[in-house]
């Protein structure tokens, strides 16, 4: 059947056949092959900005809750707050006495509710230290955020070394 053609005819038509089957092959398969290789790539890509975001959410919520346990708890009343100061100094630190405590001041923000205590203590320099290096480590209501020893005359005749530590709280307002 096909000896009646010459070999320049048989290669050409192989070649067309060749041609009309290798557009065929790629329109019904390595187009659809080459488009879900693309969308995986993107795909893939997007998973990773997705991890990304995710590993800085975790990061941002680990700083926030560090945060908060710097700031003091939340939560407590803001006499209580003042009470357990008290209670704290005259627990743990009984040698040294309380010379003034000042009122409980608030400043409300847009975002938070800032409780501010003070505490004015009179003793010798190592009690005093060792009280503010004890509200500082082992004192979980609150956070200090100054610390200052000056000392008064009594009479022109002994010095009386003070110390007073101001307590700050946060609480976010909801």
């Amino acid at each position: 059947m096909f000896e009646k053609y010459s070999f320049k005819k048989k290669f050409l038509t192989l070649l067309v056949l060749t041609l009309i089957i290798a557009i065929t092959a790629y329109k019904r398969s390595f187009s659809i092959l080459i488009q879900v290789i693309k969308e995986h790539d993107t795909l893939s890509k997007k998973i990773e900005d997705v991890n990304k975001k995710a590993q800085v959410s975790s990061n941002l919520a680990k700083e926030v809750a560090y945060l908060d346990r710097l700031i003091g708890k939340e939560g407590v009343s803001k006499e209580v707050i003042q009470q357990e100061i008290l209670n704290f100094t005259a627990k743990r630190h009984p040698k040294v006495s309380i010379n003034t405590l000042e009122p409980i001041h608030l400043f409300i923000d847009e975002n938070y509710t800032i409780i501010t205590n003070q505490l004015d203590v009179t003793g010798n320099f190592n009690q005093l230290l060792e009280l503010g290096y004890d509200f500082e480590k082992n004192f979980s209501d609150s956070r200090i955020v100054n610390m200052h020893y000056y000392i008064t005359k009594n009479n022109n005749k002994t010095d009386i070394l003070h110390f007073k530590i101001i307590f700050q709280n946060y609480e976010k307002i909801k």
